[in-house]
């Protein structure tokens, strides 16, 4: 037996990933949305809001500011935990637990492969740092917020949500919605591996990948081992956030790189290992 086949029998992670990834789904989406209910909220929206709340707005008052962290304490929270665990573990919520992501990865294993797009050639780290700053600038000149026009917290769940709920339908009817409507159906369902949108234009993941390259040194992250790699480029060519880079020696890019753990179970070598 092989060392993929191995690793795919003993981790639990590596083996029941899309059923957390679905399970997390029924806690944060309509219609349960389970986790909101112990603050009364029904959504990312309001006092579980992980994306605006760091965000100064031009005009804004010191206090303003930082009562905005009062009032989303709960994605502050969330915020928070997020970024120390990626520091020890990796990207642990962007591969298994953000049901955001995690719902557009799977939207995108039902699109048929002629019709994804592959959004690998774009430099990826360049693009969502440049876009992480225009998500903080542009408000702090007085531009304009892109913190709820174009929020893929907000659209996915109201693409649930609109199966029950007019208000969530109407969101849909107005330019905004139609808008973070498309990104999320071409940067997710569309994309190939169902990860553009993350890896390109979502805030919350691009602090994530911050802080998984600050903590690369100390936690524990995907590695390949040189010496029994072969750079067959199988990796390369499956993995959804085109993390991992060919060449005279295979690199695993940890601005991009999440811990799904496909790279892993698909190297007939078994070079790649989470340690």
């Amino acid at each position: 037996m092989g060392k993929a086949d191995t690793l795919t029998e003993k981790s639990f992670f590596i083996r029941h990933r899309y059923w957390i990834i679905a399970f997390s789904a029924l806690l944060f989406l309509p219609p349960l949305s389970f986790v909101f209910q112990f603050t009364g909220d029904s959504n990312f929206c309001g006092t579980w809001c992980p994306r605006m709340f760091f965000v100064w707005r031009r005009g804004m008052p010191a206090e303003a500011f930082f009562a905005s962290f009062l009032r989303s304490y709960m994605g502050v929270a969330l915020l928070l935990g997020i970024l120390i665990s990626t520091s020890f573990y990796s990207r642990y919520w962007c591969s298994h637990l953000c049901p955001i992501g995690g719902i557009m990865e799977l939207g995108s294993r039902l699109v048929p492969r002629f019709l994804k797009i592959n959004f690998s050639k774009i430099p990826a780290p360049y693009f969502r740092y440049g876009y992480l700053s225009v998500y903080l600038i542009a408000a702090a000149v007085g531009i304009g917020s892109l913190c709820c026009a174009y929020c893929n917290f907000a659209a996915v769940p109201r693409m649930f949500g609109a199966l029950i709920s007019p208000a969530d339908m109407t969101y849909f009817l107005r330019k905004a919605g139609l808008i973070n409507l498309g990104l999320v159906v071409f940067l997710g369902f569309m994309s190939k591996g169902g990860r553009a949108y993350c890896n390109l234009i979502c805030p919350v993941g691009a602090l994530d990948a911050l802080s998984n390259r600050l903590g690369h040194r100390w936690g524990k992250r995907i590695r390949v081992s040189a010496e029994a790699c072969d750079d067959c480029g199988q990796c390369a060519d499956i993995c959804p956030v085109w993390a991992i880079e060919t060449g005279e020696k295979i690199k695993i890019d940890p601005h991009s790189c999440i811990p799904c753990r496909i790279c892993e179970i698909s190297c007939p070598k078994g070079a790649i290992v989470y340690e």
